[in-house]
């Protein structure tokens, strides 16, 4: 395996290149106050970035100072960062949805000299901490109060420009004293067990990541992408920087405008995560659900002949993986379709996928999907789509990405090769290297893997052994060399009689049902396997009132309608017939709120804290095995 050697010194040393080779292209697109959208080139973005830097210079930032940025997507999110990165400050984000005690903890063990916050919201939130910096900057400008170190942004970045007197290169000369090994951002985990781990990345470790990915997935100069995903995520942040590099086209989107700039902006390529495609297989399954029973029945069985199709197609690709001593021949009975399935497919394309093509802008080439596992039925339905869908897999640690599945060997259910420069052992629990096709733990080494978790030599010589770092992962790989992954070993369940279960397969399933949102697994040290259930309140609703349920003023999970209703749906997805172990069934189920970010219950890459989620159910959860 041959070392890998950057082609720029620093981030910053790429974006100024870039810069200098596609000044004039589009470089970023964002709302501004009146709705409206502005435009900035790369070479007006160097402007920009250049006379930030100047500011934060006259205000004390320095080579190796922390400063903590609080804010969602948005263009000075970006101009921040850069900034930073080129005088060698370290900056630590964190997303608006994080709680105060995580915002209170991260401020206290990475002591920041200056906190970045996005709007009064957020100031107001997290005003407490803000006495502990030397200074404040506002982002949309909402708050100034320069006697007390409070500054808005934009007579913030004016001050800096003013200092420049012109000089265009001032960025450049300080940027000079970083290099691979600086330190680029503290970046805290979001934490689906325990506190915060303050993630410390070197320039060298993105710079692998955003060099390597981009030929993955063809990305070129001129390629648009619509940011969605929170920036201060090492996914979404690695992928920015990638089209960044290449002299890429990003334009900063919201929830709430969304679905709107995916038509409206036409993107080549798009960072998600499953929930997205989730929740358009889920829309798609509602509006057939509103029709009459016969217009229902026949477009459910269009679909699922398509589907079939879909499957059968990747079985005579020879695009199904294969572990251990598997053949192709073992799958021949799961990937059969027939002529009604070509009909059907056709058909659906026309009356369903293409719609869901042209919501996505029509024109977009590839998405990659990370952040957590994709349900295998969502990947029949996004190939059946034709939608360009690869995966990578990876963690904060990892600058993030480890593997990833190219369009051109995209073996469905898989999470690709590793990337150049990076190895993947797998390993059994005595840590010897186990066979192709056996599962065990994941460990990777390579240039992208992270300096050290800050603050903590104890836990970073823990998962760092002989250059190799502990994932946490259990996977395989495959006899076509992908790593197929199949849980976290902090998550895997042990019951009393000593089977081991891996919940992810079993959630992914269950959520096939259009009935429940969101599911969590319990049974440690249980006899039997038990399910925390989210209902999907919309589509249950709309089941009462085709059976006729009286649901008005009455709390849905406690019905006993809807109670039966899950857990018929549950024992139907669940069983020997799909595949699952007798050991695997399910059979204690209660029924919970939602599982949010908002509640703290769903880190901002949309995974469930599973700690977070025993802990508040603790009680429901006895009461599950006790009744």
């Amino acid at each position: 395996m041959k070392d890998f050697i950057p082609i720029y010194n620093s981030i910053p040393d790429g974006f100024f290149k870039t810069c200098s080779k596609y000044g004039d292209s589009p470089a970023f697109r964002y709302k501004i106050e009146n709705g409206k959208k502005e435009t900035l080139t790369y070479k007006e973005t160097y402007t920009r970035v250049n006379a930030l830097a100047k500011a934060f210079d006259i205000y004390g930032v320095k080579y190796g100072t922390h400063v903590a940025i609080f804010s969602e997507n948005r263009i000075e999110w970006f101009l921040s960062d850069m900034a930073l990165l080129s005088l060698g400050a370290v900056d630590v984000p964190r997303g608006n949805d994080s709680s105060f005690d995580d915002l209170s903890y991260i401020v206290e063990h990475s002591e920041p000299f200056a906190i970045i916050v996005e709007n009064t919201m957020m100031y107001n939130k997290i005003k407490p901490l803000l006495s502990k910096s030397e200074f404040v900057l506002v982002l949309d400008s909402s708050i100034s109060d320069e006697d007390n170190n409070v500054h808005a942004f934009s007579r913030f970045i004016l001050k800096g420009e003013n200092a420049l007197n012109g000089d265009t290169n001032f960025i450049k000369e300080r940027s000079k004293l970083v290099n691979t090994r600086s330190i680029a951002t503290i970046i805290y985990t979001s934490g689906t067990t325990g506190c915060p781990k303050g993630v410390v990345l070197t320039h060298g470790n993105i710079l692998h990541n955003t060099e390597t990915v981009p030929k993955y997935i063809n990305l070129v100069a001129g390629d648009k992408l619509v940011s969605i995903l929170p920036i201060w995520h090492a996914y979404e942040r690695t992928i920015s920087y990638g089209v960044l590099l290449v002299g890429g086209f990003t334009c900063f989107s919201t929830k709430k405008d969304f679905k709107n700039d995916l038509v409206e902006e036409k993107p080549d390529v798009l960072g998600s995560v499953p929930a997205i495609w989730v929740n358009i297989h889920k829309s798609v399954m509602k509006e057939i659900s509103k029709k009459s029973f016969l217009a229902k029945n026949m477009a459910m069985f269009v679909l699922n002949k398509s589907i079939e199709y879909t499957r059968h197609r990747r079985y005579k690709n020879d695009m199904v993986y294969l572990l251990g001593d598997e053949t192709k021949e073992d799958y021949k009975k799961d990937y059969k379709s027939s002529i009604m399935g070509f009909v059907c497919h056709k058909l659906a394309k026309k009356l369903v996928y293409n719609k869901i093509v042209n919501l996505l802008g029509g024109r977009m080439r590839l998405t990659v999907s990370g952040g957590s596992a994709l349900p295998m039925y969502i990947e029949d339905f996004i190939e059946a789509c034709g939608i360009n869908l690869v995966v990578a897999w990876g963690i904060t640690e990892a600058s993030p990405a480890i593997s990833f599945r190219s369009a051109e060997n995209n073996y469905r259910g898989t999470c690709g090769i590793p990337l150049d420069h990076i190895e993947i052992e797998v390993r059994d629990e005595d840590g010897n290297k186990c066979e192709d096709g056996k599962m065990g733990l994941c460990w990777v080494k390579g240039p992208n893997i992270f300096e050290e978790y800050y603050k903590d030599p104890k836990l970073t010589s823990k998962v760092k052994v002989d250059g190799f770092f502990n994932t946490g992962d259990l996977g395989a790989y495959t006899k076509q060399g992908e790593i197929v992954l199949t849980g976290r070993v902090k998550e895997t369940i042990v019951l009393l009689t000593g089977e081991n279960v891996e919940p992810q397969p079993i959630e992914n399933k269950i959520l096939e049902s259009k009935t429940i949102e969101n599911v969590v697994l319990v049974g440690q040290d249980k006899p039997t396997i038990g399910a925390l259930i989210v209902l999907d309140e919309e589509e249950v609703k709309n089941y009462c009132i085709q059976h006729k349920i009286d649901f008005a003023n009455k709390k849905l999970s406690e019905l006993a309608d809807i109670i039966k209703l899950v857990k018929t749906e549950v024992a139907r997805l669940i069983s020997q017939k799909t595949g699952f172990k007798p050991y695997e069934s399910i059979s204690k189920i209660s029924i919970i709120d939602k599982i949010t970010i908002e509640n703290e219950l769903l880190t901002q890459s949309l995974k469930v804290k599973r700690n977070e989620v025993f802990n508040r159910y603790k009680e429901v959860i006895e009461n599950m095995y006790n009744n």
